[in-house]
């Protein structure tokens, strides 16, 4: 009897080895060719893109695709390969419509408008876990137009809680939004964080250095990243750069930096370009990475943001591409990832190549994962192709001909 049993176990085993081998050589191949491929530093070179399921298999400088001979080929003669690109800061179910349907129709909505912009990933910066993990599945699974979505659980005081939940029907921590105090066992919090799928910890408000940096520790022990609000009330910016978070957010939240015994939210200190240079030698030995949002900045007329992005740039602080902007706002119909693109390319000091960096390279660090954020054999096949050249002018951004996205196509062009 343990003979057969031994031989059962071996069939099965062989069985599942064989099937897996059978998929893996039955991988759909497409080959991208004739368009121009961005490297990593954004220089572009004519040649074809081999991609295999969901990955990059090869990269040629030659029109030989005989060894793949069921291949589906896609010219893209006078076209340009970029990575996708990605928003670091988006809230997409921050709010939810308690209309069940109303919610889905946004949802997929601004989804979409992201997908068909050349996004194939975002960094949700909290919001409520239960719709963020079925949508993040949802587009894992390839079953709707969508970028892959990355989110964070909430740390925040009591006082910032009390003063926001007061509008709130259950005004309960969740595993997604909790409250932290002294007395808070912070590896039972980020473990539930954890637990509802969250890849990193926004440290928010109202915490105190001696807080981030409990947080930030176990965090790492845990897998997580730290992701923090660039003044965090009574943690001044400079706190959270020696509490070594992963990034930070709001570049024009940085002069409260300069004005502590005067900190108020709605009025700003004037920057301080001494203290500013060492806040921001600090970020670059610490290796923040700005998350500077300087679209919602502009757009609350709030321009500092800009200045401090630009000084950061010179000193060599990478800076990513986020929004902090809804997708679905009538009253801009450019894609606001765009918008924020052109801010370091026009305003900021960056060339267009370095933008274009931001929101590709810097984009998937600021996330925490290594597979994406860069055209290169065994990398995800997340691109975003334009009929006209960006690096030559960031404009041409918005001159989209397709999304591709874990190999999946996504185009509103006849190919």
């Amino acid at each position: 009897m343990k003979k057969k049993r031994v031989l059962i176990f071996c069939f099965a085993v062989c069985t599942i080895l064989m099937g897996y081998s059978q998929s893996k050589r039955n991988l759909k191949i497409t080959i991208l060719k004739n368009g121009f491929i961005f490297d990593d530093k954004f220089n572009g070179k004519k040649g074809s893109i081999v991609i295999e399921g969901d990955k990059i298999r090869e990269i040629l400088y030659t029109n030989d695709f005989t060894k793949y001979p069921e291949a589906i080929l896609i010219d893209l003669e006078g076209k340009y390969v970029m990575p996708g690109l990605i928003d670091s800061h988006v809230h997409l179910a921050t709010v939810p419509n308690p209309d069940r349907e109303i919610n889905t129709k946004y949802m997929q909505d601004q989804l979409s408008k992201m997908i068909y912009a050349g996004i194939t990933s975002v960094r949700d910066m909290s919001g409520n876990a239960i719709i963020l993990a079925d949508y993040k599945r949802a587009s894992d699974l390839d079953q709707l137009p969508a970028p892959s979505i990355f989110y964070a659980a909430q740390f925040g005081g009591p006082a910032y809680f009390d003063s926001v939940r007061k509008y709130y029907k259950d005004k309960s921590d969740t595993p997604w939004e909790q409250t932290i105090t002294e007395k808070t066992d912070i590896k039972i919090a980020v473990a539930e964080a954890k637990g509802a799928g969250a890849t990193g910890i926004k440290i928010y408000s109202d915490l105190t250095l001696d807080l981030i940096e409990k947080i930030v520790a176990e965090a790492k022990l845990q897998g997580l990243q730290s992701w923090s609000h660039a003044a965090v009330f009574p943690a001044t910016p400079t706190d959270i750069a020696s509490a070594k978070v992963n990034s930070m957010s709001h570049a024009f939240d940085i002069p409260f930096d300069f004005a502590v015994e005067k900190m108020n939210r709605f009025k700003r200190p004037s920057i301080d370009e001494k203290k500013l240079d060492k806040l921001l030698l600090l970020m670059k030995t610490n290796n923040v990475i700005l998350d500077a949002t300087n679209y919602i900045g502009n757009n609350n007329k709030v321009f500092a943001g800009v200045k401090i992005t630009k000084r950061a740039h010179e000193l060599g602080i990478k800076v990513s591409t986020g929004t902090d902007w809804p997708y679905l706002f009538e009253k801009d119909p450019i894609v606001p990832l765009f918008k924020e693109i052109m801010i370091l390319a026009n305003d900021c000091g960056f060339s267009n190549k370095d933008a274009l960096i931001s929101a590709t390279i810097v984009g998937a660090e600021s996330i925490g994962v290594q597979d994406r954020g860069v055209i290169a054999i065994g990398k995800r096949a997340d691109l975003y192709i334009t009929n006209s050249d960006p690096a030559k002018q960031i404009e041409n951004l918005q001159d989209g001909y397709m999304t591709i996205k874990s190999g999946i196509i996504y185009t509103e062009n006849k190919i």
